[in-house]
């Protein structure tokens, strides 16, 4: 039988030091401060074009919804 050589084998211990799990985990939350205020800057800078979409979808489900209801309750 031969030998997986599997990256994510569970047998092998983590041999990399302290120092470089530590710069790994530092490297990998700034990334992710860096992605998070990229995405609400984008969403900040949408706000506009957002609302006024959000807005008229709006109308026009209201706007639906009350001529459904005239039109199935016509009987004054």
């Amino acid at each position: 039988m031969s030998r997986k050589n599997d990256l994510w084998d569970e047998d092998d211990p983590d041999t990399r030091s302290l120092f470089t799990r530590l710069t790994e985990g530092v490297i990998t939350f700034a990334i992710c401060c860096f992605l998070l205020r990229l995405g609400v800057c984008w969403l900040l800078s949408v706000k506009i074009p957002l609302l006024v979409i959000a807005v008229t979808v709006g109308v026009a489900i209201i706007s639906y919804r009350v001529y459904r209801w005239r039109k199935h309750h016509d009987d004054y």
